[in-house]
């Protein structure tokens, strides 16, 4: 009886080892190895799973969307997961940069809360690898497409208090 409860704690053990080293590899996936090594790395809670020293945090793919969406993002880009997460404007005053190199989950481009397809030209699809911009003027952002299948950078979220620049590393053109 010992020797089955020893092998189900061993078995316990591997298996929350797995699930972290899991999470470990898919957050520092999010950015090039020169971030992702040195990172502190967080849940989708913002408990810390790994202290960091060079500034930069990355959270691993969110088990509950579809696709692989992995983050690696600057301490405004906290500030602003922070405050979409509970539907509060975000606070920051520094122009922010989040690493997205897995991909993303479909999402509207216009309303940061859809959970459903709102059209081919608002629901982004098929987004690689990108990178992310924050700016705390808003107003700068005005003249920037917000057409997602442009071909190149656009705004997400626009007339929100989540407006960000998107930047494709991939071809997304029509």
């Amino acid at each position: 009886m010992k020797s089955l409860l020893y092998l189900s704690l061993i078995l316990g053990f591997l298996a929350s080892n797995s699930l972290a080293d899991d999470r470990i590899a898919s957050a520092m996936s999010a950015a090039p190895e020169s971030i992702s090594a040195d990172a502190q790395l967080m849940d989708w809670d913002f408990n810390v799973i790994r202290e960091g020293s060079n500034g930069w945090t990355c959270l691993p793919d969110r088990p509950d969307t579809d696709g692989n969406d992995p983050w690696c993002v600057d301490d405004a880009w906290i500030n602003f997961l922070k405050a979409y997460t509970k539907k509060e404007d975000p606070t920051y005053t520094e122009i922010g940069f989040a690493y997205m190199l897995q991909g993303d989950t479909p999402v509207s481009n216009a309303d940061p809360y859809a959970t459903e397809p709102t059209g081919p030209d608002d629901w982004v699809t098929d987004l690689g690898a990108h990178l992310m911009i924050l700016n705390p003027d808003l107003s700068l952002l005005k003249n920037i497409s917000t057409d997602h299948l442009n071909g190149g950078p656009w705004v997400m979220w626009p007339d929100t208090p989540y407006a960000h620049i998107m930047v494709p590393l991939e071809n997304r053109g029509r």
